[in-house]
């Protein structure tokens, strides 16, 4: 869909289908999504350079986890897109969006972090503000606690064993 729409295979890629809007590049999407809908504020100093240490050190670390597709993923995505609630930096967050980015799952990504106003649905969700959370609407399942998460995962949207 990617290449299909952006004309290459790279990502990170954002589509805004509120402005019709499409692009590449981390750094250009932060600036956009700040000017778009920022409400006047500028991204913090160093947001723009520091994917290094907050994407590629980290993916560098646990061997390029997260990049391509699980050899045992299931060919059919589920009915309907999977749940998580988290927030960028939370590390086993990161864990559980590897996962499901290997299993190519379509998810909802609920960012939960400090004073978001979304907090209140994990509250509901889960009785909690603990992240992450993983609400799967084609099983029933609501789970959050990363290891639970992962096996869950695997177990359920792999051919084979694990």
């Amino acid at each position: 869909m990617v290449k299909n729409v952006g004309g290459k295979e790279q990502f990170p890629f954002l589509i805004d289908p509120n402005t019709g809007i499409s692009m590449y590049e981390s750094s250009n999407i932060v600036k956009y999504l700040f000017q778009q809908y920022g409400e006047g504020r500028s991204p913090s100093i160093g947001l723009l350079e520091s994917t290094l240490f907050t994407g590629w050190m980290p993916t560098i670390l646990r061997a390029g986890r997260g990049m391509s597709l699980w050899e045992k993923a299931i060919t059919e995505p589920p009915c309907k897109k999977l749940e998580l609630f988290a927030y960028e930096n939370n590390p086993y967050a990161r864990i559980v969006r590897e996962a499901l980015c290997e299993l190519e799952l379509p998810y909802i990504h609920q960012t939960v972090g400090r004073g978001s106003p979304r907090i209140n649905l994990l509250r509901e969700a889960s009785g909690s503000n603990e992240v992450p959370y993983l609400i799967d609407p084609n099983t029933g399942i609501q789970i959050g606690d990363y290891k639970k998460i992962l096996s869950y995962l695997f177990q359920t949207y792999c051919t084979g064993s694990v």
